[in-house]
């Protein structure tokens, strides 16, 4: 093994009280041991001189380069005076710092967080002689933390929406009883009938928004089972078009037949497929063509799924192909700026939209690990891919 030279300073010379008690064999070893520690290392002499610091410690401070010897460690550590600072008192210090931690100021980034442990060197006498400063940086740990700290928040908020959600449903639906039973009640005045008709429609309104909220905070869990793609597509098609088709609408769709049985979850996919031809059939209004197309595509590597097909699909961890459904529209397109957002829970530009079904969409591809992305050109229409592993697939597929 090649050990790097440059990764510490040579102790000072014989005169210095620290150096003066290492042997060449001792400095020899002692050199190595601090270019081989894991973790950063930087040791001053009580007159507050630098007498060791490895590369750790300088990546990790984001030092150009280490500092001469015997240089002032307030020259050293000028962008970091406060380790400075803690490096010089430590010899007047009772309490040494144990697994302490600060926030430092570096150039390459917003901050760090370095963790540290503090240790006098004594001297013959019992007098200290130098301070020791072992550190690690925390940051990517810190960050980690915060992480789950926030995943833990955002449960906890996801739980109080839902039972929130339920406190609200009840008087809804009291409202809507009520201005139904009114509505019997009320004469033949057409204004006062249909102010009752826009309470009742904007209570339907919420109580779906509510409902569509729910389901997606709710965990998923695919019920897979051995499923032919093409017979979704022909479900969601059959609803998109019975909801929003138009007769300037028309249908283009290609390949498929060699897409196969694999596992999945018929219903969660096609709710998946619904949406995307209902979106596509809004955007183009009264007239477009919308077209889909299905094709293989080799999986970049050998994924593994993170769940076990279950029912009459043989439990399978890998794959080697995706099932690739292009759904591509004619319409406007979509804004540049609310590219990004697309698929964010609640985000809609639909006057009347709930801002779920996108956001719901991902969820359940994801859940099938899966990939779903979108293209779009203003002008000219607007594609999405979806990519769904063939996991499970069925002999009759293969053959």
């Amino acid at each position: 093994m090649t050990l790097r030279r440059t990764a510490t300073l040579d102790p000072p010379g014989a005169g210095d009280a620290l150096a003066s008690r290492i042997s060449p064999a001792g400095h020899d070893f002692y050199r190595r041991l601090i270019e081989g520690m894991r973790c950063g290392i930087l040791v001053i002499g009580r007159a507050g001189d630098v007498v060791t610091i490895n590369e750790h410690a300088r990546a990790i401070l984001e030092l150009p380069q280490l500092p001469p010897r015997g240089a002032s460690v307030d020259v050293a550590l000028a962008d970091h005076p406060q380790l400075a600072q803690i490096l010089r008192e430590s010899f007047s210090m009772s309490l040494l710092p144990n697994r302490a931690e600060i926030d430092l100021k570096c150039r390459s980034e917003n901050g760090k967080t370095i963790g540290f442990t503090l240790s006098l060197v004594p001297g013959d006498d019992g007098v200290p002689i130098g301070a020791a400063l072992f550190f690690k940086d925390l940051t990517h740990v810190e960050h980690k933390e915060e992480q789950e700290r926030l995943r833990d928040r955002l449960a906890a908020l996801g739980q109080m929406a839902a039972n929130l959600a339920h406190e609200i449903r009840n008087p809804l639906a009291a409202i809507e009883v009520s201005c139904s039973l009114l509505k019997r009640k009320v004469g033949g005045g057409a204004s006062e009938r249909e102010l009752l008709d826009k309470i009742i429609a904007e209570v339907r309104r919420l109580n779906r928004t509510i409902t569509s909220s729910l389901e997606f905070v709710r965990p998923l869990s695919p019920s897979l089972s051995s499923t032919r793609l093409t017979d979704v597509l022909d479900e969601a098609l059959a609803v998109a078009v019975s909801r929003r088709g138009k007769p300037g609408i028309r249908i283009e769709r290609s390949g498929g037949d060699d897409a196969g049985i694999f596992a999945m979850d018929a219903g969660q996919v096609r709710q998946v497929f619904e949406n995307l031809f209902l979106n596509a059939m809004e955007a183009m209004g009264e007239s477009g063509t919308l077209r889909i197309e299905v094709t293989i595509a080799a999986a970049p590597a050998a994924p593994m799924t993170p769940y076990r097909p279950g029912g009459t699909v043989e439990a399978q961890g890998r794959f080697d192909s995706y099932a690739v459904v292009r759904v591509q529209d004619s319409g406007p397109g979509i804004k540049a700026e609310h590219l990004e957002k697309l698929f964010y829970p609640f985000f809609t530009t639909k006057p009347n939209g709930s801002g779920v079904g996108l956001s719901m969409a991902k969820k359940i591809v994801d859940s099938h690990r899966g990939v779903i992305d979108v293209t779009t050109e203003p002008g000219c229409g607007t594609v999405f891919t979806v990519r769904l592993p063939r996991i499970g697939e069925s002999v009759e597929t293969q053959a």
